[in-house]
């Protein structure tokens, strides 16, 4: 009976589905950049222009139109705290305005930044369902599975930001290191989750990163600066993925352990081990330009 099996299996079972919640997300939002690209229309409120990668493929570059009516609105960087803006009446001005390094404004995209929203919101919640609150596991796939479907199109935004066939590399990456981290760690080769030292490294590491990263948004830091963060970073979830899959071997042995519950808790953490993983490789491959 399924309610026999291992907590493994049950872990398994519940990351695999959001995995391919996942995916099938984002390669529909994929699917859907194409069609707007070859029907010259909108999706998700973005434009897309077609180019050429080096390896002959058709490389999806997402952009926000200018503004057509007049007054445009323009902006020009004086100093890293201050912008100015003029607007222009007539195409005249706006050539003027471009001369002098002004450049055209451009909106955010609205509903892209409520998906980031709404998928911040859904997985903290989830976070707090599996772990702190006892909801019961309805309530905590149903969040699950809406941090999944919102997640989709983010990671799908990134790849076409960068470049779509370097993103499904750096999908196969995260796969095979996620079977090789699950095998070693599982396997209980070495007690990692037991180990008190590796633990804090793993936590001095990653205070030291979300630190970097929070950094980025105040002072300028060089791209090669970035992309050496981002393999450190792909280098600390890795270790994070060792460490919960062989927490997962030693709650095994554990009385009461063996339930859907703990099985729920257990993938998301290892989803979000993933999850971080993958971002930090696309980070680490589009700083490098590859």
């Amino acid at each position: 009976m399924l309610m026999e099996t291992s907590l493994l299996f049950k872990t398994l079972v519940i990351l695999s589905a959001q995995i391919g919640i996942l995916l099938l997300s984002c390669f529909y939002c994929l699917y859907r950049a194409r069609i707007a690209y070859e029907r010259n229309t909108t999706f998700l409120g973005i434009n897309f222009r077609g180019s050429v990668n080096l390896k002959g493929k058709l490389n999806l570059i997402p952009f926000h139109k200018i503004q057509e009516e007049f007054p445009k609105r323009l902006k020009k960087v004086i100093t890293k705290d201050h912008t100015d803006y003029k607007e222009a009446n007539n195409q005249e001005e706006v050539i003027r305005l471009l001369k002098d390094g002004y450049v055209h404004e451009v909106k955010g995209n609205a509903f892209l930044s409520s998906i980031i929203v709404f998928n911040s919101i859904v997985m903290f919640g989830t976070l707090a369902v599996v772990s702190a609150f006892e909801l019961g596991v309805t309530v905590g796939m149903i969040f699950f599975t809406l941090t999944s479907l919102s997640m989709g199109p983010i990671i799908a935004y990134i790849m076409l930001e960068m470049d779509e066939s370097d993103g499904f590399q750096a999908l196969k990456i995260v796969f095979l290191v996620t079977l090789l981290t699950g095998f070693i760690g599982y396997g209980d080769f070495y007690s990692f989750s037991e180990n008190s030292i590796y633990g804090a490294i793993l936590s001095l590491s990653l205070l030291g990163l979300i630190i970097f990263n929070l950094a980025r948004f105040f002072i300028e830091i060089s791209r090669s600066a970035v992309r050496v963060s981002a393999i450190c970073g792909s280098a600390l979830f890795s270790m994070f993925l060792l460490y919960d899959f062989n927490y997962i071997r030693q709650q095994e042995g554990t009385f009461g352990s063996n339930n859907w519950e703990t099985a729920i808790e257990m993938a998301f953490i290892l989803y979000l081990d993933i999850i971080n993983l993958l971002l930090e490789i696309l980070e680490a491959m589009d700083s490098a330009g590859i």
